[in-house]
């Protein structure tokens, strides 16, 4: 069975943010292969519609760019307006737009956890917002947060980082019990070390680090966009219509709770 039988996302909406490359992209290649149409709201304009272009191409879907900042209310009203009036409905978002704020061995500052704030977890809460209107006005609504297994267990080096994730998961939770009697699902996804752009930017030596996450997992291999992908999609899918308030860990085993 193919994942369009089992999932069944034909005919739906997703908005993914930050989608432009890196897990986003994983995540909306992922939607479209399960059937969705794809919203890839993105800082990077250029760059999302490339890969608009490139997702479309590949999967048949069809696919727009919309130049999104998570931080900036009038960016996300507007995205959100325009999502609405090229398909009438958005059915799934998708909170991936998020930074790492410090790199490994770096002394953390106010700045740090100020601008981790304000993008990973404030963007996700003003997205949801700005959507929650919409999802009331049809009685149904698919939300997955992407957080990150250092909300689970955080590391030294990144305690902007790490506790920007652990409220995202804790806001996941709240918004679950608040919006589950309109019948919205609002669920996340943490996933471990995925080596993206982003991660190289983390890190002083990216091939080293990505060794060291393969060793400290039970399954003894890389983890990839998709992997991400394979759980949103799930959370999604009807398959999930019972389930809300739940972080789930794409790490390969590496936490384990």
């Amino acid at each position: 069975m193919g994942v369009d039988e089992l999932y069944e996302l034909t005919g739906q909406t997703a908005l993914v943010t930050g989608a432009a490359q890196g897990i986003g992209f994983g995540i909306a290649r992922e939607l479209a292969k399960a059937g969705s149409r794809i919203i890839i709201g993105d800082l990077n304009l250029e760059r999302a519609n490339q890969a608009a272009d490139d997702l479309q191409a590949e999967t048949g879907r069809e696919v727009v760019a919309l130049p999104l900042d998570v931080t900036d209310a009038k960016s996300i009203q507007d995205c959100v307006s325009v999502s609405i009036d090229r398909f009438t409905r958005v059915d799934i978002l998708v909170n991936n737009a998020g930074m790492h704020c410090e790199k490994v061995g770096q002394v953390s500052t106010p700045e740090h956890f100020n601008r981790c704030f304000e993008v990973n977890l404030f963007g996700v809460w003003r997205m949801t917002l700005s959507l929650v209107p919409h999802f009331k006005a049809h009685r149904t609504g698919k939300i997955v947060n992407i957080a990150s297994i250092n909300g689970r267990i955080p590391w030294a080096d990144t305690p902007a980082y790490s506790a920007s994730k652990a409220a995202v998961i804790n806001l996941t939770r709240s918004l679950a019990i608040t919006l589950g009697p309109e019948n919205i699902n609002v669920n996340a996804v943490c996933p471990g070390g995925v080596m993206t752009a982003m991660a190289d930017l983390f890190t002083h030596n990216a091939e080293d680090m990505e060794k060291e996450m393969i060793r400290s997992r039970v399954i003894k291999r890389p983890l990839f966009p998709e992997d991400i992908g394979h759980a949103v999609v799930f959370f999604a899918s009807s398959r999930a219509r019972s389930i809300t308030g739940q972080a789930l860990n794409v790490d390969g085993g590496a936490v384990m709770s």
